[in-house]
Parts: structure tokens; C-alpha cells; sequence
């Protein structure tokens, strides 16, 4: 068998970096107030004293063949330049010198010469919290802070000798961890010896509480593998699934624009039509009753499947656009002139356009956090961005155009720091890992039931009752009032409070469906297949001649953003077409993104758990003909 190409055409950056390169020096001084931080809460009372000092690491064993990363092109200056100048590095504050120490597992990086001016700061730079204790070793809380920031990652990929996962004797499934190819995240042992900074290791860590990284929980026996995920069961579900396209085997890879839906989902909405349609609340009839129950049942599964606290922290909307536009109308009655919203450069218009309405109508200022070249944010330009200014911000989970993992529980902690408010965008996160909102410690978590197996025109924020408290109703009419004269009106508890008007009952019904199906299948496997499937899929689009993917975050959902040189992004979809093939080409809502890399457009593969490794194979056949210039096959 021939050995596999490269993934990425080795192509060398220009020697002088980006403008927001990141120098060790700048990297220590973030890590360092990141773990003075860290170390304050959990000495005030944020963090259990006590709290367990080591949590088990899955040991793994994968044949693989290690596929070094290379950097993807440099876009030309004129593309460069457009990309930087809506950021707000310019306006960085100075990082602090004092209290920096080196960091165990930094690289070295190029020198920037000016990558960060040495500009009078906007506000005052950030001071340590605390100090460290005397005779307190705190190489251990370096190394964990170093490999938070992946710093003691090699960039590479492994691509597995077959289809199938190993599993080691525990269990555990090889590659867990979202592009981590199975090593381990943290050193073993390194927190040993410091109960208060192995607490702060803990509640990043805990095997209870699903990573906000994408990472899956692996540390208990029998973790599935794609070995145990009986693909073609679940297909069976799916009855979109056996169309033909062309005379030819759909195979659907739009999966990060909609997913398909099971026959249980289309089952609960049609019995709800025939059996139990009506309207809800208030009824004194039978059907209002199931009807009523039946919405309010769908709201405790998706308070579980989130694990929140509670479904009264759980408000239906039609879908993640209209959650955020919730949030924004509600917070941004809050805002002042010259308060701040921090974004980041991966975000989807609908993580955009209504902070931007909202700092219109408030004298707010937006800010942006950068991404590097291989698709993931900056953190350490993410935190000089956060200070007493910032009231909000809000971030993707899982970016859809390249598919990078962004760390929410760090990020969080990170802007909780300074105490603003933080907006999670799980559209393309909860369909793919487990997520759980209390450990991620955000104030807001909004995704669309289309996205997750659900109908169309449904989704579901998650807002904590504290933030629910300092919300004004963003929607008027029935259902969100308590009582109404024409001089005042007394609104309801949340969350009816957010939810004017008769909602979406039969869609909101359907999405309890789908989490249902999908918990059934279990979130830790689909995790486990979808990564197998993103390896497999990485090695042989890579491989194609000409072909650059976009996107080469070590964490990552199954996206796969690409080009061909010369082809434009549509005839692709287009040729693709005509083989069965459903792919997202266009530049996906997502433009900054894409602009970063000097596009305008991509094609878009996605992935979802009823892809297989064999539509995958026929997809880059049928790309590389493309690439030949060779017309596609005709049945």
C-alpha cells in the first residue's frame, strides 16, 4: 500500500509574521496571570478545597501514520491587510511585566518585532490577583496552563491504518480527544503535592461534567468506539437517506448547514397532528393537557441535555439566529456608551450582526479576538482584549466554516474575570460531543433543533436564572404576562417571560425527539465515530494534488473546508451534484473567517454520524477527478 501523502503542501510563512504572532515572552505573561487567577478563586472559595488531585488519563494505543501539519499559504498583502484592519490589535494593551515566569512546554517562536505596540493602554493593564504562596511549587500549575494552550501539542494529525479504532485494555477509545490523536492533554502527576491548584486542574477536568473543549469524558471503562457504532442501523433510521440524486446514492455531507431527521422525529410530529394537537396552557380540555405536557416535557430534555440546572432556565426560540438576537436585544438594553463586546474572528453573521445592531444603538464598541492561520483563536490576544470596559462575550463553540473547537470553559473563565456576561453559540457543537453548560460557566447557551436532528424553526437558549433576572422581556403579547391593564402590565416568571405568543409546539416536541434519539445513541460514541470519520476524510482530501484545506485547528468538529486552484467553489458543488453528493459551497455566513485565509468562498464537506468511511472514499474520488479536470462519472 502506498504510503500517504502529506496532508498540507509544505509551504513556508513569510518571514515576517502576522501582526498579532505571538512571542514566548507574551504567551508566559498570559499563562502566568491565568494562573493567578486561577489560584485567587479557588482561594476564595471557587473551587472545593479538598478536590480531587488527579483524574485518570485514557491510555491509548493507535497505528497511525503521523502526518505533519504544515502552514497552510499566507494570503497576499492586499487580503492581509483587509483581514487585520477590522481588528483591534492596534488598540491592545500593554501585557503586565511583573510576576512572569517561564512556562515548561512553550516552543519557540519567531521574535515579533512590533506585534503588539507598546501604545499607551486603552485601560489599565491587568494586575496579577494574588500572590504566590512561599515554598508553593507552581511548575505544575505551568504545565497544565501550557497544555490549556496547547503549546505541548506537535501539530500533526494521525491518520489510522484502518476504519476502526483500538482500544486499549481499559476500554478507552484511541482519539478522544478532538484532534489530540490520543495523547494525553495534561502531564500526568504534574498537580500532585498542591491541593489547591489540583483543585483548579479538577473542575477543568472532571469526568462528571462534559468539556466545553471537545474533548469527550474517556475515563470511564467501556468508552465506545467506532468499532461498536452500528452505522448502517443507524442509516436505516434516516429515510432521506435512501434517495438517489442523478440517478445515484444521496450522500449527504451539508450537515453543518441541516441534518437529516430520524424516522422518530418525524413520527412525534405526526402523532402530535393526529392525536394531540392544540394549543397550550390554560386549556380546560383533555388535548390541551397532553399538548401542554408534551412542551413542557420537551423543555426538560433539552434542560438535561444540556445539563442545566433547571428547564425554567430553558427558553424556545426558533432557532440559534433568534436566540442570539434575544440575548442581544436584552443585554444590550444594559450596555452603555463605550462598553464592550468581545467576539472572535471564527463567528457566524448570526454571532455578529446583532451585537452590531446592539452597539449601534448603545454607543457599544466592539472587539475581536484573532485567529491564527491554522483556524484557532488567539488566547492570549483574546485576553489583553478583556478589561473593565468589557460587559459581554460571546463566542462560537464549534466554528461552521472550519470547524475549530474553541476552548468555552477557558475562555469563559476568562472573561468571568472581568465580569461580563458570556454568550455560547453551540449550533454546530451539541450534535457533535457531549456538552454540559455548568461546567462551562456560561451565562447563555443557544443552538437550533435543525442542526441537531430537530425540525426547522425551533431551538432553545439556555440562560441562568440570575441572568434571566437582569433580562427585559424582548417580545410582547399573550403568554409572557401575568396580568394587563391599559396603564401596567405584570409580566410572567421566565421562562414565559421570553416566549410572547403561541410558540412552535409540535417543532419544540420534535427536537425532545431528537435529543431523545440522539442520547439514545449515545453522545461519547457519535463523538468517537464522527472523529474517526474527520481523520479518514483529512487524509484523503489532503492528498488530492492542488487541493488546500482550510482549517487546521488540532481540535475540530467534521468540517472540511477546501479549494482547488482555478475551480470555482460553485461548479464544484455543482459537478459534485450530479454523484449524489450534498456539499455547502459559498462562504457560509462566516466571512471574517474565510477572509483571514484570503477567500472569499469554499466548498464545504460536514460530517454527521450516518456518514460513512465508503461515501467519504467516493467523495474525494470524485473531487480528485475534478481536480484532474475530468468530467464526473455518468451512470
Amino acid at each position: 500500500m502506498d504510503a500517504p501523502r502529506p496532508p498540507f503542501a509544505s509551504v513556508a510563512l513569510p518571514q515576517s509574521p502576522m501582526p498579532h504572532a505571538a512571542s514566548p515572552e507574551a504567551i508566559a505573561q498570559i499563562a502566568d496571570r491565568f494562573m493567578r487567577e486561577a489560584v485567587a478563586a479557588a482561594q476564595a472559595g471557587g473551587v472545593p478545597a479538598g478536590a480531587a488531585t488527579s483524574v485518570a488519563e485514557p491510555s491509548v494505543a493507535v497505528p497511525s501514520v503521523a502526518v505533519p501539519f504544515a502552514s497552510l499559504p499566507a494570503a497576499d498583502a492586499a487580503a492581509a491587510a483587509m483581514v487585520r484592519d477590522p481588528l483591534p490589535l492596534r488598540d491592545l494593551p500593554a501585557l503586565p511585566a511583573q510576576g512572569v515566569a517561564s512556562v515548561p512546554g512553550l516552543p519557540d517562536l519567531p521574535a515579533v518585532p512590533t506585534a503588539l505596540p507598546a501604545a499607551p493602554p486603552t485601560r489599565p493593564a491587568p494586575a496579577a490577583l494574588v500572590a504566590e504562596s512561599p515554598g508553593v511549587d507552581y511548575s505544575g500549575l505551568r504545565s497544565f496552563v501550557a497544555g490549556i494552550r496547547g503549546t505541548g501539542f506537535n501539530r500533526s494529525v494521525s491518520a489510522p491504518a484502518s476504519h476502526g479504532s483500538t482500544v486499549t485494555p481499559a476500554g478507552h477509545a484511541a482519539g478522544a480527544a478532538f484532534g489530540h490523536d490520543g495523547m494525553q492533554a495534561f502531564p500526568a502527576g504534574t498537580l500532585a503535592g498542591d491541593p489547591t491548584l489540583a483543585a483548579v486542574a479538577a473542575r477543568l477536568r472532571s469526568p462528571d461534567l462534559a468539556p466545553g473543549r471537545g474533548s469527550i469524558p474517556t475515563s470511564a471503562p467501556g468508552f465506545p468506539t467506532s468499532g461498536l457504532f452500528d452505522v448502517e442501523a443507524v442509516r436505516r433510521d434516516f429515510p432521506i437517506l435512501a434517495e438517489r440524486i442523478h440517478g445515484r446514492p444521496l450522500a449527504w455531507f451539508d450537515n453543518a448547514a441541516t441534518t437529516q431527521k430520524p424516522q422518530a422525529v418525524i413520527d412525534a410530529l405526526a402523532h402530535f397532528y393526529a392525536h394531540d394537537n392544540s394549543n397550550i396552557h390554560r386549556g380546560a380540555h383533555t388535548l390541551a393537557a397532553r399538548a401542554t405536557d408534551a412542551y413542557e416535557g420537551s423543555r426538560q430534555t433539552v434542560a438535561d441535555f444540556l445539563g442545566a440546572p433547571s428547564s425554567d432556565e430553558i427558553i424556545f426560540v426558533r432557532g440559534c439566529t433568534e436566540g442570539i438576537n434575544l440575548v442581544a436585544n436584552a443585554c444590550g438594553a444594559l450596555l452603555s456608551p463605550g462598553d464592550e463586546i468581545v467576539l472572535t474572528e471564527l463567528e457566524h453573521h448570526a454571532n455578529i450582526v446583532p451585537w452590531q445592531m446592539a452597539a449601534q444603538r448603545t454607543g457599544a464598541r466592539i472587539r475581536v479576538a484573532p485567529i491564527d492561520d491554522a483556524g484557532e483563536v488567539i488566547l492570549e490576544a483574546y485576553a489583553a482584549l478583556l478589561g473593565p470596559r468589557t460587559r459581554i462575550v460571546s463566542f462560537s463553540h464549534a466554528s461552521n466554516s472550519l470547524g475549530t473547537i474553541l476552548p468555552a470553559e477557558l475562555m469563559t473563565a476568562m472573561a468571568k474575570g472581568v465580569g461580563a456576561r458570556v454568550v455560547v453559540d453551540g449550533a454546530q457543537s451539541v450534535s457533535h460531543f457531549p456538552v454540559n453548560v455548568r461546567a462551562i460557566g456560561c451565562d447563555f447557551y443557544v443552538f437550533s433543533g435543525h442542526k441537531i436532528f430537530g425540525p426547522t424553526g425551533i431551538g432553545a437558549v439556555y440562560a441562568t436564572a440570575d441572568a434571566q433576572e437582569t433580562m427585559p422581556p424582548w417580545q410582547g403579547g399573550g403568554n409572557m404576562i401575568r396580568d394587563v391593564t391599559f396603564a401596567h402590565t405584570t409580566y410572567a416568571d421566565p421562562p414565559a417571560k421570553f416566549e410572547a405568543g403561541t410558540p412552535n409546539i409540535a417543532d419544540a416536541i420534535g427536537l425532545g425527539a431528537a435529543l431523545d434519539y440522539v442520547t439514545r445513541l449515545g453522545r461519547p460514541a457519535i463523538a468517537a465515530y464522527e472523529h474517526d470519520l474527520l481523520l479518514h476524510a483529512t487524509r484523503r482530501l489532503a492528498a488530492i494534488p492542488g487541493l488546500r484545506l482550510v482549517g487546521t485547528a488540532r481540535e475540530k468538529v467534521g468540517v472540511l473546508s477546501f479549494v482547488l486552484p482555478g475551480r470555482d467553489v460553485v461548479e464544484i458543488g455543482q459537478l459534485l451534484d450530479r454523484e449524489g453528493f450534498a456539499v455547502r459551497a459559498g462562504h457560509h455566513c462566516a466571512q471574517p473567517s474565510l477572509r483571514h485565509f484570503g477567500l472569499e468562498a469554499t466548498v464545504r464537506p460536514s460530517l454527521a454520524f450516518y456518514n460513512t468511511h465508503a461515501e467519504i472514499d467516493r467523495l474525494a474520488d470524485a473531487v480528485e477527478r475534478i481536480a484532474r479536470g475530468h468530467s464526473p462519472l455518468r451512470r
